[in-house]
């Protein structure tokens, strides 16, 4: 628990944490680094070990007898360095090159007493920058025998690059890992936020837990919120709707019975048609403002009956409509929806395009219902215009016409809940072609 007290809530303070561990654990990476590898050594360094050793071990073996130095030479040998003694040099005059006489010049700047000394260097492989060279450096006693010295010097520069590929790396890694905690802190509350807002954008309110970062906590907080609010008042919403349809449709009803009393037939018949038209109004601004609140459930519905129904209907009431398509053929959607959808097509080709024909088609894993008339059709820059709500086309429907302009925005909203598609296309020969597309059961 006291971890947990110490480790801060804030996202800012979090990700300011890590990145200090980062560091930390680059420094201290480096250090170890460092402290381990002997590549670091400069040549400079090297000469002077070499200028003093060689001088060291020259007074000792001066001071011997010399059957005493050839062992006296082992004895001083180390692990890094091999010395051995000889009356004639075993090391050739060296070529002279560049680095040779750096390090001839490194040596006596080291240890003054090598200049005016004979020193044979030998160096193999010639060129030998990136894993360092094996060193062979030969002194002429004042007896005239000779001390040889056997190392292998160390290449800085390779040195340096691997150091500092190494510390660059220790430090990726340590970044890295950094914003692998702190993105996986930050994301998975993120990923819960997205997904609840989705859900609720297709209508299932979900609660997130209110966990993570401090500032992570007071969105997701902040959500459910928003969300209680926004549940609330869809609901009062809806109640408001279905008092304000029950309110409405009373009076409706007796103006239909009471303009049934009339005994002028064509003011009763005024009076009738002016009703059905308040009422059909009436239903269709319920529709729009009840939403993606939809109960029903989906289920299999012979979409070929329910057109051929529609297409009775339209008939029995006189107005041209036709049918072409299967028998049969069945869908998994909201019934009553899906019906509400394919009669406001209907009826918009009837009344503004004179006859409506349903043709019903099988496409793959889709169902096409497609509805034409003969109407004027619609301007293709007007064509997302008609989705709008309250939008009329004064090139497409007189101004006298019923409704509010709400029919096509409706068949849109049920089409794209169902997961179809709603497409308008105006025919060659002339009106208009609505087509939804649904999946198959």
């Amino acid at each position: 628990m006291t971890l947990l007290r110490l480790w801060p809530q804030r996202l800012v303070g979090q990700v300011s944490l890590v990145l200090m561990l980062a560091v930390l654990l680059e420094f201290v990476g480096s250090s170890i680094l460092f402290e381990r590898s002997d590549l670091y050594i400069s040549q400079s360094h090297q000469a002077r070990r070499l200028a003093e050793q060689l001088v060291a071990t020259d007074g000792l073996l001066d001071d011997l007898p010399p059957e005493a130095r050839s062992g006296r030479a082992r004895t001083l040998s180390t692990s890094h360095i091999g010395l051995s003694w000889s009356q004639i040099p075993t090391t050739p005059p060296g070529q002279d090159r560049p680095a040779d006489r750096r390090l001839r010049e490194q040596l006596q700047t080291w240890e003054p007493s090598l200049r005016d000394r004979e020193l044979r260097i030998v160096r193999w492989p010639e060129s030998a920058w990136l894993g360092g060279a094996k060193l062979k450096v030969a002194l002429r006693m004042r007896d005239h025998s000779w001390l040889m010295l056997q190392t292998q010097v160390r290449a800085a520069p390779w040195a340096m690059v691997l150091g500092g590929v190494g510390s660059a790396f220790i430090l990726a890694l340590g970044v890295l890992l950094a914003s692998i905690l702190v993105l996986r802190n930050l994301s998975a509350p993120l990923r819960a936020l997205a997904s609840a807002a989705n859900a609720v954008g297709q209508g299932a309110p979900v609660r997130i837990a209110e966990e993570g970062a401090g500032d992570l906590k007071l969105v997701a907080k902040a959500f459910n919120a928003m969300q209680a609010r926004i549940t609330d008042l869809i609901s009062a919403r809806t109640q408001a709707l279905a008092a304000v349809g029950h309110d409405l449709r009373t009076p409706l009803s007796r103006l239909r019975l009471r303009a049934s009393f009339v005994d002028d037939k064509a003011a009763r018949e005024a009076m009738e048609a002016d009703v059905d038209e308040m009422t059909a109004m009436l239903d269709s601004l319920l529709a729009y403002l009840s939403g993606d609140e939809d109960p029903e459930p989906r289920r299999l519905v012979d979409l070929a009956a329910m057109a051929m129904t529609l297409v009775d209907a339209a008939t029995d009431a006189g107005h041209a409509a036709s049918y072409v398509g299967p028998e049969r053929l069945l869908v998994e959607v909201r019934p009553l929806s899906i019906k509400r959808a394919l009669g406001n097509v209907l009826q918009n080709a009837i009344l503004y395009g004179g006859r409506g024909d349903i043709i019903l088609r099988r496409d793959g894993a889709q169902v096409a219902v497609a509805v034409e008339d003969n109407g004027p059709g619609i301007p293709e820059a007007d064509m997302a215009q008609v989705l709008e709500p309250f939008s009329r086309l004064d090139s497409a429907r007189a101004r006298n016409t019923s409704g509010l302009g709400l029919g096509l925005t409706i068949v849109h909203r049920i089409v794209h809940r169902e997961g179809g598609t709603l497409a308008f296309h105006n025919r060659p020969q002339g009106g208009l072609r609505v087509e939804i597309r649904l999946r198959l059961a």
